[in-house]
């Protein structure tokens, strides 16, 4: 895969709130079109809400911004797969993924471990009924791993070998070790290079699995990695194009050993 090629599809971004920063879909779409990204899987940010109301209410309000930003997308002519970020507050509500799947074309579901807690023996139930639509409708899931006991991968083996057809993508890629040996029981499974140091890219490659290895930079988290404490705190801190536009041309930068 030539350089200039590598970042024409970025597995992993996102547009909304994260913390006390929004990030603007106008702004963030401009800048991957911007950079030569022609092709994103991208996750609407969502807090882990308490109350059942505000969750549903911001499911449908999610929805109805999507649909206002793929017609943006469109119109700079970047192709968008906007996914699912899945809550079990909203399944709890009664909101099927099968009637949500219904009122928004997604292409796959995001499921965040730290988040929402998913394999908890509240929230497992719904993991497996996720995972159950995902093998049905062929619909991949995104799943953020980490190196804590609260998002290692090893969290999702269960259903992974319950349902060794759906594919699913493992967020980061911190740690060699784990990817590695759950590459090597299950072939549906991918990884991405958000966040992933370099020695466990190059760690997974060697083992024989770089073509599992995805490119993806969790834009625009990079942004925010970077803020001064001023800026992070300065309540709804909207970045501008031009900002973001220079962040994400670091982070192709950062990734270059993805090649």
């Amino acid at each position: 895969m030539a350089q200039e090629d590598f970042q024409k599809c970025d597995y992993h971004t996102h547009i909304g709130q994260y913390w006390n920063v929004f990030y603007d879909y106008h702004d963030v779409f401009k800048a991957l079109k911007k950079n030569g990204v022609t092709k994103t899987f991208c996750a609407y940010l969502t807090l882990a809400f308490k109350d059942m109301n505000i969750a549903v209410e911001f499911h449908s309000a999610v929805i109805q911004e999507w649909k206002e930003a793929l017609n943006f997308a469109r119109s700079i002519n970047l192709s968008v797969e906007p996914l699912l970020w899945a809550d079990p507050l909203v399944l709890r509500s009664g909101i099927s993924l099968k009637r949500a799947f219904s009122d928004f074309s997604f292409s796959g579901i995001a499921l965040h471990p730290r988040i929402h807690e998913w394999t908890s023996s509240e929230n497992s139930s719904y993991l497996t009924k996720i995972f159950s639509f995902a093998s049905r409708h062929k619909v991949p899931l995104f799943i953020h791993t980490g190196t804590s006991d609260d998002d290692s991968p090893f969290l999702f083996e269960k259903w992974f070998k319950d349902f060794p057809d759906v594919e699913a993508h493992l967020a980061h890629c911190k740690e060699a070790e784990p990817i590695i040996s759950l590459f090597q029981k299950y072939p549906s499974l991918y990884g991405d290079t958000a966040f992933c140091p370099e020695d466990s890219y190059k760690a997974i490659c060697k083992a024989g699995f770089k073509e599992r290895m995805l490119f993806g930079t969790d834009f625009p988290i990079t942004h925010y990695t970077e803020l001064d404490d001023g800026k992070r705190n300065a309540g709804n801190f909207q970045p501008d194009f031009d900002e973001l536009n220079l962040n994400y041309k670091k982070s192709l930068k950062e990734n270059s050993f993805f090649l």
